[in-house]
């Protein structure tokens, strides 16, 4: 078995913590929702408060899986110009532009991430102002639209990560990828 690098073990680390909170977030919003079903059709008394808090972790168990599939690079992606860059005859060029290209997708995310995160931090701060409360359930807006700031911070945090494995791979290891987007 390959002996991982720090960079790798503490993004598969944070990964793992991830992957847990959105499992446990998925039950507890399944759950919420069960409930509220039987007593909508059961007991003909639908339970606003649940299905609010169900409209609010399903965004969060969105955002928090997103943040999974950054770490596993799993996002869908346009590959285009990794098609055009394929048809490269010699290899050597070809792997070096496809790794480049790699790094420069990160840094790309990187910047989105880091960018959307701020604007949701201006976001929250705004409402949290303003004294918004969701409807049903009176609790303080910016609460609900947390995991999405957090969620934005985390993904930004594992692009930076992804980038410094795959610089590490690339130039320290001597692990080329051609560009491959793999996981640890």
């Amino acid at each position: 078995m390959e002996k991982k690098n720090v960079i790798t073990r503490i993004n598969d680390g944070f990964c793992t913590v991830e992957r847990t909170v959105t499992w446990v977030a998925f039950a507890i919003m399944l759950a919420l929702l069960l409930i509220q079903v039987f007593c909508r059709y059961v007991f003909s008394m639908p339970l606003a408060w649940a299905e609010e808090l169900v409209r609010y972790t399903y965004v969060g168990v969105s955002f928090t899986g997103a943040i999974v599939a950054i770490r596993e690079r799993s996002h869908i992606g346009i590959d285009i110009v990794l098609s055009l860059v394929e048809k490269v005859k010699n290899e050597k060029v070809r792997t070096t532009l496809l790794d480049l290209l790699d790094i420069f997708a990160n840094v790309v995310q990187v910047i989105f991430f880091v960018v959307i995160a701020i604007w949701m931090y201006e976001y929250n701060v705004d409402i949290a102002a303003k004294n918004q409360i969701t409807t049903a359930n009176e609790w303080p807006m910016w609460i609900m639209c947390l995991p999405v700031t957090v969620s934005c911070v985390l993904m930004a945090f594992h692009s930076v990560l992804n980038t410094i494995e795959s610089v590490i791979d690339i130039f320290v290891v001597g692990k080329r990828k051609g560009g491959a987007v793999t996981n640890g």
